[in-house]
C-alpha cells in the first residue's frame, strides 16, 4: 500500500466514525507525539490512547473536519474549521500501517497554515 493511503484511510475512518477501520489503519503499538505549545503536550503509545486522543479533538472542535494535505512535504492531515481556520497539523509515518504520529496544536506554530491571503478580483 502506498504510504500516501494511510492519510486518506485515517481520514474517512474518523470522518464516518468507523472503529474497525481506525484500527486497521494504526499500527497496535503506534505513537503520537503532540506539540500543544505547553504542558499538555507529550508521547502517548498504543492503539487505545491515540484513538481516544483522536476523539478528543474531536469532541474538542465539533465544527473541525480532517482534510489531506502535504505536512512536511509528506502526506498528512489537517483538522480545520468550516471558516478554514487550522486547528491541527498531523504528520504520518508508516508503510503498511501507521506507526508514528506527530500532532500539532500550538497556535504560534500553526500561524503559517492560517494565513489569510487576499481573494483575487
Amino acid at each position: 500500500m502506498p504510504q500516501a493511503d494511510l492519510p486518506a484511510r485515517l481520514r474517512a475512518a474518523l470522518h464516518h466514525g468507523d472503529e474497525l477501520a481506525l484500527a486497521s489503519v494504526l499500527h497496535h503499538d503506534v505513537s503520537l507525539v503532540a506539540d500543544s505549545g505547553d504542558d499538555s503536550g507529550g508521547e502517548l503509545r498504543g492503539r487505545a490512547r491515540v484513538i481516544r486522543a483522536f476523539h478528543e479533538l474531536q469532541r474538542r472542535h465539533p465544527d473541525a473536519s480532517f482534510r489531506t494535505a502535504h505536512v512536511n512535504g509528506q502526506p498528512g492531515l489537517t483538522f480545520r474549521r468550516r471558516t478554514g481556520q487550522v486547528v491541527a497539523v498531523l504528520g504520518v509515518d508508516g508503510r503498511t500501517a501507521i506507526v508514528r504520529l506527530w500532532l500539532c496544536t500550538a497556535p504560534p506554530k500553526l500561524a503559517g497554515w492560517n494565513r489569510h491571503r487576499p481573494e483575487a478580483d
